[in-house]
């Protein structure tokens, strides 16, 4: 059976954005910290959401992340075999590792903080590389099969990438940081959560272009995919 590379790709690109942020945004509008504060983009990091006996649908948000990051994956393995490029089939593997990466954050969570946080910087850097390769996979594809504007979205995502691990991998990591605030009045606005906020942002909003892109082009026009 031949996989419609194009179809699938679209349709994970849609679904796995749409799921992790309805549930950020249910989970973190009933959230109340371990000193009752309410949940705020500025200064909470994301796992926060899924961190288990304080965030109050914490089970809601990891069941979600790991579907999401499972469909996130599938759409890495759709592009790379729209691309049908040998970085294109690269960039999808290091995306489908990155996919997993993220789900594992959903069944590791901050409880389990060791691990949680080994899985949780897997992602961060494999998702890096992925964009990166992606990025170039497109510039580097002589049959046009997307267009060469979405190097721009590509470079900010990496920049959001690279800006938080140069912040939250100096001195302590944003990790122990978070550790420190359940005791202590966290500041209203702090970097390196909101640095790991700027990543999810930017990468759903590529994986989201790419989605929508592919979805609203004919297929005569998008190359034979």
């Amino acid at each position: 059976m031949k996989i419609d590379a194009r179809k699938l790709t679209y349709i994970c690109g849609l679904a796995g954005p749409v799921i992790i942020i309805l549930s950020s945004l249910v989970t973190a509008l009933v959230y109340h910290g371990k000193l009752g504060e309410p949940y705020s983009f500025l200064n909470h990091f994301i796992s926060e959401l899924g961190e288990v006996g304080v965030s109050t649908l914490a089970p809601v948000f990891n069941i979600c992340l790991f579907a999401s990051g499972l469909i996130l994956a599938v759409f890495m393995l759709g592009l790379g075999l729209y691309i049908r490029t040998k970085l294109g089939y690269l960039a999808a593997a290091v995306g489908i590792y990155s996919g997993v990466s993220c789900s594992l954050v959903g069944v590791f969570p901050m409880n389990h903080l060791s691990i949680h946080t080994t899985v949780a910087y897997s992602f961060f850097f494999s998702g890096l590389v992925a964009i990166a390769l992606f990025t170039l996979a497109i510039v580097l594809d002589k049959q046009h099969k997307l267009s060469k504007w979405f190097v721009v979205p590509g470079l900010i995502t990496m920049i959001s990438f690279a800006s938080f691990l140069l912040v939250a991998t100096q001195g302590h990591s944003g990790r122990a940081q978070t550790l420190a605030v359940n005791t202590l009045a966290r500041p209203t606005i702090w970097l390196t959560p909101l640095l790991e906020w700027s990543i999810f942002f930017t990468v759903l909003a590529w994986v989201l272009l790419v989605a929508v892109y592919l979805m609203v082009k004919k297929p005569a026009a998008l190359g034979s995919g």
